[in-house]
């Protein structure tokens, strides 16, 4: 029989607690291996091939931090897809069929948690499916409010100020327009 004591939370989350102290160690090797080379570039008459050593050096160890990166990630994406399939905490059921006597705490725990959760679930399903007030009297039933009606954008006519700029616009344009079409190819052209 599996000890009692091992609960359902620390064999999910038991991987993911022993990556986390080697992944901060290696984070803390690539710091310094980063600020070594460091040191090492700006001591005079150190050859480059000791520099460009201990680059890769802590490129390497950017390699393995990658690595537990994405274990950590793929560790961490199931351990909370697991936890989410109840909002309850998931050690409820072992605490529930190890009870003993009601007087033990982790029993009148469960209990208590169990009766919390089904008075939620009772008054969230009462208030949000029925109204506090009641139905609505007989005779009368709410309506759907019509559908708004399209606002008509009115339009202003034109000044003949307006116009007048238009067409001196037009005529300021064309000359510059002409002469840019004079100097293009005629590959060019088809384009414009």
């Amino acid at each position: 029989m599996a000890d009692s004591t091992q609960t359902i939370i620390n064999t999910i989350l038991g991987d993911i607690t022993g990556v986390i102290p080697n992944f901060s160690s290696l984070v803390s090797s690539y710091r310094l291996l980063v600020g070594s080379a460091e040191e090492i570039q700006r001591t005079p008459g150190v050859p480059f091939e000791i520099f460009e050593r201990a680059v890769i050096r802590f490129d390497r160890a950017g390699t393995l931090i990658d690595i537990l990166l994405e274990l950590l990630c793929c560790k961490i994406a199931f351990s909370s897809q697991f936890l989410a399939v109840t909002c309850a905490p998931v050690d409820i059921i072992r605490l529930l069929a190890n009870c003993g006597t009601l007087e033990d705490d982790s029993c009148r725990t469960a209990e208590q948690i169990v009766i919390l959760e089904l008075l939620r679930q009772v008054l969230d399903h009462h208030c949000h499916d029925n109204s506090c007030f009641g139905p609505p009297p007989e005779g009368i039933t709410p309506s759907t409010p019509p559908p708004p009606t399209p606002v008509k954008k009115k339009t202003e006519p034109l000044i003949d100020s307006d116009l007048e700029s238009t067409n001196e616009l037009e005529t300021e344009v064309t000359p510059v327009a002409n002469s840019f079409y004079k100097y293009t190819s005629p590959l060019s052209r088809r384009h414009i």
